[in-house]
C-alpha cells in the first residue's frame, strides 16, 4: 500500500486522484454555500456506479469527516456534488 497521502480541492464531479486507480479516502472537510450542501463519494468512475458515503453539510458552514484507517474504494473514488458545494478537500491515498 502507499501510505503517501495527498489532498484533493473539489469544487465539481470529479475523480478524486487517478479515475479508476484504488483509492483509500482518509478524511473529507466540506464547505457550503449559501445552502445546504451533498457531497457523494461512488465506487468507480462516474456517477453511475455505487454510493459508498454521502457527506452532508450545513449552509454557509463546514464539517470534516474522519474514516480511521481509511474507506477503500477499489474501483477508483467518483466524486459527485451538488450546486450548492462551496468545495471539499479530500485526504486521500491511491494504492498499487
Amino acid at each position: 500500500m502507499n501510505l503517501l497521502p495527498g489532498t484533493q480541492r473539489i469544487t465539481a464531479d470529479l475523480a478524486v486522484g487517478t479515475s479508476g486507480k484504488p483509492i483509500r479516502v482518509f478524511a473529507v472537510h466540506l464547505v457550503s454555500g449559501a445552502s445546504d450542501s451533498t457531497l457523494i463519494f461512488l465506487n468507480g468512475t462516474s456517477t453511475a456506479n455505487t454510493a459508498y458515503c454521502q457527506v452532508d453539510g450545513v449552509a454557509n458552514e463546514g464539517v470534516t469527516l474522519n474514516f480511521a484507517g481509511g474507506m477503500r474504494f477499489p474501483a477508483g473514488c467518483f466524486a459527485d456534488v451538488d450546486a450548492n458545494i462551496n468545495y471539499a478537500t479530500v485526504v486521500y491515498t491511491e494504492e498499487f
